[in-house]
């Protein structure tokens, strides 16, 4: 009685942490570039076989399941799909890449490309007003209303007439593995491992950005699902823990 109660709190306490993590992301269905999170369960072996103590004895116990935990949670860095917005300053990343920006003490990576042009000319990103790099590591000056972005970072500044002069290029930068990224929120990431210039297969696109990954409907269907895991386990922590009472009751006092 006591083992299914432990398999039973850790049920509850395992599907509270995936509520959590699909929560946060329907919370940011809407945001730029967010990339969801996945739940990781595994499944454990009983206590006594594991750590090689106890016996035989208790019918069959020893073949049972040690309950499933949480392993860790992942992000999943799969592209999100392009929406157009037409704005000049808007970037999408198709491909492994990020942008580097900096908020004045650390520098940061992200994909969101909502980007906008500070009152002193420098080109920021819309939500945080963080500097975006160029790929010598320096903020970005735009000199002009019109610009345009080539796939590969470079910025041309267009004048009046329609003539085109490179300006500079953003630092696109990509990562060996992402296990090395950790989110700080607002699509932004900290990385534990160096980056490098990004390759040909990561591209920018003016003009449209990049989706969040999180897709409304199969994580509702999911947060059902993890409610009502949830529910069953805490019911039958209290059948199990009302039968054990009953149990007591029945046992003579001396």
């Amino acid at each position: 009685m006591i083992y299914g109660l432990y398999l039973s709190a850790q049920g509850a306490e395992t599907q509270s942490r995936r509520l959590e993590v699909i929560s946060n992301n329907l919370a940011n269905a809407q945001t730029g570039a967010f990339k969801r999170d996945l739940a990781l369960f595994q499944e454990n072996r009983p206590f006594d076989l594991e750590n090689q103590t106890g016996d035989d004895s208790l019918d069959g116990l020893n073949e049972s399941t040690g309950g499933v935990t949480l392993a860790g949670v992942a992000t999943d860095f799969s592209d999100g799909s392009l929406i157009q917005t037409g704005g000049i300053y808007d970037v999408a990343i198709t491909g492994p890449g990020f942008l580097q920006v900096s908020d004045g003490q650390q520098q940061l990576l992200t994909r969101n490309g909502k980007l906008a042009v500070s009152a002193n000319g420098e080109l920021v990103t819309q939500d945080m007003g963080f500097h975006v790099l160029g790929d010598g590591g320096g903020p970005i000056n735009i000199g002009s209303q019109e610009i345009e972005i080539a796939t590969d970072g470079t910025i041309f500044e267009v004048s009046a007439d329609g003539a085109r002069s490179r300006a500079s290029r953003l630092g696109l930068v990509t990562v060996d593995s992402t296990d090395g990224l950790e989110k700080v929120g607002n699509s932004f990431y900290r990385s534990a491992v160096t980056t490098r210039p990004a390759g040909a297969e990561a591209q920018l696109h003016q003009g449209f950005i990049e989706s969040s990954g999180t897709q409304s409907v199969l994580e509702t269907m999911q947060l059902i699902e993890a409610s009502r895991a949830f529910e069953t386990n805490v019911n039958m922590i209290k059948f199990q823990d009302e039968a054990l009472g009953q149990l007591l009751q029945t046992v003579p006092r001396r």
